[in-house]
């Protein structure tokens, strides 16, 4: 077993080493720190709901993606990786931030979205829209397809990231 790293509502990414003990890493200063990801490159790639996606080395923070079509990222929430670099994560609401989450439910409408952020070219762009409240994000061990859970739906939904004949998205239960 590896460094686990965990984001606090004090602000901190605290990781607990191999021999059990925790280790407050880096201060971020929010509490708005939701998914994390451990990048194959070995720095840490953290959903902030108030700043969008973040990449946190041992040298510091860098905004990687705060905008969306000319948008600010709102509520930005979980996080993968892809072999490839691509980093794939849910943003739960485009319409109300963290401490306003809640307005998402009792307005029930879908204000959520998927997104894609390409290192290589530093662009952001929206590969899934109109989701309720996008939540947890996880790709297939073979990276065909992502699954991203709806909340206020009670749902899942499996995007096919390269379409082949018959393969369509499609809610899983």
């Amino acid at each position: 077993m590896g460094i686990v790293y965990t984001a606090t509502r004090d602000g901190w990414i605290k990781r607990r080493h191999k021999n059990g003990t925790w280790e407050s890493w880096k201060y971020i200063g929010r509490d708005t720190l939701l998914g994390l990801k451990v990048s194959s490159s070995g720095h840490i790639i953290v959903c902030d709901a108030q700043e969008g996606l973040l990449k946190v080395t041992e040298d510091g923070v860098t905004v990687l993606a705060s905008h969306v079509n000319g948008q600010k990222i709102r509520l930005a929430d979980d996080v993968v990786e892809a072999s490839d670099g691509s980093v794939y994560f849910s943003v739960a609401s485009t319409k109300f931030g963290l401490h306003e989450w809640f307005l998402d439910v009792l307005e029930a409408k879908p204000h959520g979205q998927l997104l894609k952020y390409s290192p290589s070219l530093n662009q952001t762009s929206v590969i899934l829209d109109n989701l309720g409240f996008a939540n947890g994000v996880a790709l297939s061990a073979d990276q065909d397809y992502l699954v991203v859970c709806e909340t206020w739906k009670f749902r899942c939904l499996k995007y096919w990231l390269e379409r082949r004949n018959e393969r369509t998205n499609r809610h899983v239960h």
